[in-house]
């Protein structure tokens, strides 16, 4: 039985509070490639458990991202996060966690650009890997991440879509494992073996506060 107290609920961001179709479609129209054509390619690279990076070598192979994300991004803006690609249950799970007496985080790999962003949801705190140095899966992400709350990670629940990236690491930091199986990597990285290790499973976040509660 598993007796820990979780004080901290801390989120990872892309396709686990936003849906990222809009930032991802803007490659797609980089390289003038449909939409379809695109995502194919990058649940392929998904299924072959290699970087999401490689998705770029079907378009442009040698794709250099020192040069082609500023001509990217000066057609296209940087990747980005709003509110209208906030998940339907992201604002009212937070919400709800909080005045359950939760305290809740948003911790993930992602650019300076989204930074404005995660300043103004409904969180305790957030960080991103770029204003830490360090990414996930490094285990000193998530040593950072149990500094910066002050808590022990028995005491932090973490929620993501990836296996590779949110379950298997967090749960080697001591912390609850929650994989959120939506997405193109919730999805696919639910049929892995490794998939069984996390500590809950869910298909949104609406069960979350009860999942926490047993």
């Amino acid at each position: 039985m598993d007796t820990r107290t979780i004080t901290w609920v801390v989120f990872d961001l892309g396709e686990t509070l936003v849906d990222e179709t809009r930032p991802w479609t803007a490659w797609a129209e980089y390289f003038d490639v449909p939409p379809l054509t695109f995502f194919a390619c990058l649940g392929a690279v998904i299924a072959d458990r290699r970087p999401h990076t490689d998705v770029f070598e079907y378009f442009a192979p040698g794709f250099d991202p020192a040069v082609d994300t500023p001509l990217k991004e000066a057609r296209f803006g940087p990747w980005s996060a709003s509110p209208e690609d906030l998940y339907a249950d992201a604002v009212p799970t937070l919400t709800q966690l909080r005045a359950s007496g939760y305290k809740v985080a948003v911790m993930a790999n992602q650019p300076p650009s989204v930074e404005p962003f995660l300043a103004s949801l409904p969180v305790d705190a957030w960080a991103t890997s770029s204003s830490w140095g360090v990414a996930k899966p490094d285990p000193a992400f998530f040593s950072r991440m149990a500094q910066e709350l002050h808590a022990e990670p028995s005491q932090i629940a973490y929620v993501g879509d990836r296996v590779d990236n949110d379950v298997l690491p967090a749960k080697s930091a001591g912390m609850l494992a929650i994989h959120l199986r939506r997405g193109p990597w919730g999805l696919i990285h639910a049929t892995w073996p490794e998939a069984a290790l996390a500590d809950v499973h869910l298909d949104g976040l609406t069960d979350l506060p009860a999942a926490l509660r047993r």
